[in-house]
């Protein structure tokens, strides 16, 4: 009876410890470019907003709920290729760390990667928009 009721389709066992496959290069790029313009669309409004109530002139007078979008396009221009930059960077580090240091998942790894991503995302934004 009780064979009846479990789904012949599932495997007995399912091994948690499965590698996920290799991030490439397109992915990281596509995800970090996604994520930052997301992340703009989300909280442009809530800084204009912020921004907007510590002006002198008050919130009303600067503007008020009035055109908080406005400006978006040239931020989120510069945020996309930016945290797509930072993405890449991470993921390509990673595997090299993992890769020469002979370990799967250290925090070493992952914070040494993500140092690195950030320093080359800044030296790059700075250097580039300077």
């Amino acid at each position: 009876m009780a064979a009846e009721l479990a789904p012949a389709a599932l495997p007995a066992q399912i091994d948690m410890q499965e590698p996920v496959s290799k991030i490439t290069f397109l992915h990281a790029l596509v995800a970090g470019g996604v994520a930052g313009f997301v992340v703009d669309i989300a909280l442009f409004p809530i800084d204009t907003v912020k921004t907007r109530l510590q002006s002198e002139l008050g919130f009303w007078r600067s503007g008020g709920f009035r055109g908080i979008y406005k400006g978006l396009a040239p931020a989120a221009a510069g945020s996309a290729p930016t945290a797509a930059l930072f993405f890449c960077a991470y993921e390509c580090g990673k595997q090299l760390l993992s890769y020469a240091s002979n370990t799967k998942d250290s925090p070493y790894v992952h914070m040494s990667a993500a140092s690195s991503a950030e320093v080359l995302e800044f030296s790059l934004s700075y250097f580039c928009i300077s």
